[in-house]
């Protein structure tokens, strides 16, 4: 999924350059011997501005994407406004793409991908619990703040995945059916393979002697249920930073 949205903006990105620059060329040529020609120059400069703006947005620059949500903003008012006195000369659909644009740029996920982090954002998260719902709250937090999600319903699973897919954290629970997740903790921590992963034990069971055992088991964190958003994020990006 990850990879297909990275690979989905750049193909974006490269149609929004043909749009461009198409329309700064109809612009251009079109109008000027017109009596819109004045405010077809003020389209072809935004065009221009926009079309040269569609290369940084495929290198996934955060300041070009904010530039792109300005620009189309302001041109879907402009649009608007001119459509009233020279409705021959504006294209209606124009006006939806602008806003299209600008409610696809400013989804959280598609913010996520243009940050300065990215490459440290973008990483992969094994979650072991065998509670359904909570697997799935989980992968909701995780995926909208751009981590790739792997999951597993028991610890034998767990780490199966583990040496297969080589997670970048494990979040891990205590009560697992079959193997305990401080015994998962254990053999993680005994293979070559996994060893190196680090491990988050997620668990309703807080006391004392809870935290020291999953220490103990090599565990390098311990967070309660029932899960807090922020704090979730907020300890991942410490583990893995």
């Amino acid at each position: 999924m990850k990879r297909l949205r990275i690979d989905s903006l750049t193909v974006i990105g490269y149609g929004l350059t043909v749009l461009y620059g198409a329309s700064l060329w109809t612009y251009l040529g079109t109008f000027r011997a017109t009596e819109f020609w004045s405010h077809a120059t003020v389209l072809s400069l935004m065009f221009l501005f926009l079309f040269c703006n569609s290369f940084f947005v495929v290198q996934h620059v955060e300041w070009s994407r904010k530039i792109l949500v300005l620009l189309n903003s302001i041109m879907a008012v402009y649009f608007i406004a001119l459509n009233w006195v020279y409705p021959q000369y504006i294209q209606v659909g124009y006006v939806f793409i602008n806003i299209a644009l600008v409610l696809f740029f400013e989804i959280k996920r598609i913010k996520v991908i243009f940050q300065k982090d990215w490459a440290t954002v973008r990483k992969s998260i094994l979650v072991v619990d065998d509670d359904e719902g909570l697997q799935k709250t989980i992968k909701r937090i995780l995926l909208s703040h751009g981590y790739s999600v792997l999951s597993a319903m028991t610890g034998e699973r767990g780490m199966q995945v583990a040496k297969l897919q080589q997670p970048d954290l494990i979040i891990l629970d205590v009560l697992l059916p079959g193997m305990k997740g401080r015994e998962v903790c254990k053999n993680l921590k005994s293979d070559d393979t996994t060893k190196g992963i680090p491990v988050v034990f997620l668990t309703a069971k807080d006391s004392p002697d809870d935290v020291e055992a999953e220490k103990a088991a090599g565990g390098l964190m311990h967070l309660t249920k029932p899960i807090n958003a922020k704090k979730l994020i907020s300890e991942i990006r410490k583990v893995i930073r």
